[in-house]
């Protein structure tokens, strides 16, 4: 329930503006890779010279059901509607462009919102009610500087609908916990790892799979020069290969050479911080042995290793360094201009 820092991070939503291209066919089919769009998005096309007979610039286009792939999509006039035929011929570069972004599942409402448009950033209002979004987009209005948006149903809107800029959509959202289900991973072993670098090359067929972004890995310390790791946690942030992924952080220890043969282990970790990972845990028994089992002794002890622990990352995560709260004295200091005060030198 508490706001902590480590369970924030920053997200890429998918850009405001794509170029894309289109088949002359019946019904005319829309290829952008990894689009993020889905079924009933609403989205208006643009063009440098001239789209397909049956498609009109500006106009609201709604994504349908048919023919929608990761990399593909079919448009209609209305909301599940018949797919829009294309005939005729077609020149210049397309562009795709929508007021609505699918949020990752995996977050919570976004703390923060802001749109990047060449070299500005721009942080947009958030809109509370319906029916002050409803009055804002009487009328379709269009611009790269972006005003508001709102939290809907699992999507973020802007307004204005974004120009053909080619921005984009940044937010700050808390991770949301999922169950740790999966056994740990140890097929193979680490050949090359750099200190300072993110990039680990794994040997002895480890088949590394997409997947695995977002669990962490674990090089194992070891008597051997050649083969030690430093024992710590990192993140995987994705996996180019089935031998080759890359950390969210630099390794920290000491350089691995083409031939290292380290054991390690990629595993799905807590979004609590290791240190702490044991609270969980320890709430859980103090609720076994209240009531399920009960057991006065053994429920005070679980319950002072859970308050303890929770002291103590509340001391480590949750404090801000030089923060001053109002502590509604009224006795705050007001500002002074330094430049109207005399010093000690008397100047």
């Amino acid at each position: 329930m508490k706001d902590w820092d480590f369970l924030d991070r920053q997200y890429t939503l998918t850009t405001i503006a794509d170029t894309f291209t289109v088949t002359i066919a019946s019904p005319g089919v829309f290829s952008l890779t990894a689009h993020g769009f889905t079924e009933g998005t609403l989205v208006y096309f643009s063009t440098t010279g001239a789209l397909p007979t049956g498609l009109t610039a500006g106009t609201a286009y709604y994504l349908i059901k048919a023919g929608l792939t990761a990399d593909a999509f079919e448009v209609s006039t209305t909301i599940d509607g018949s797919a829009v035929n294309t005939s005729g011929t077609q020149s210049g570069t397309h562009t795709v462009t929508t007021q609505k972004y699918v949020l990752p599942p995996y977050t919570s409402k976004p703390k923060s919102v802001y749109v990047t448009v060449g070299s500005y950033r721009y942080s947009p209002k958030e809109v509370t009610t319906q029916k002050e979004w409803d009055w804002l987009n009487e009328t379709v209005q269009t611009g790269d500087i972006a005003t508001h948006y709102r939290i809907y149903d699992g999507f973020l809107e802007l307004y204005p609908k974004p120009s053909t800029a080619d921005s984009v959509v940044t937010i700050n959202a808390r991770r949301t916990a999922k169950d740790l289900s999966l056994a740990d991973y140890t097929t193979g072993n680490i050949d090359i790892v750099t200190k300072g670098s993110q990039l680990v090359t794994g040997a002895g067929t480890p088949a590394w799979t997409a997947p695995m972004a977002g669990r962490w890995l674990k090089i194992t310390p070891s008597n051997t020069a050649t083969a030690d790791g430093d024992g710590y946690w990192y993140e995987i942030a994705r996996v180019i290969s089935s031998t080759t992924l890359v950390l969210r952080k630099p390794y920290g220890g000491t350089t691995l050479a083409t031939g290292g043969a380290a054991a390690y282990i990629i595993g799905e970790a807590s979004l609590i911080p290791e240190p702490h990972d044991m609270l969980p845990v320890y709430e859980g028994l103090k609720i076994y042995f209240t009531s399920v089992e009960p057991n006065n002794d053994k429920a005070s002890l679980y319950s002072k290793l859970y308050d303890d622990g929770y002291n103590q990352m509340v001391r480590d995560q949750g404090s801000k360094a030089n923060v001053v709260l109002d502590d509604g004295s009224g006795n705050n200091l007001e500002m002074i201009n330094p430049n109207l005060i005399v010093d000690d030198a008397g100047s």
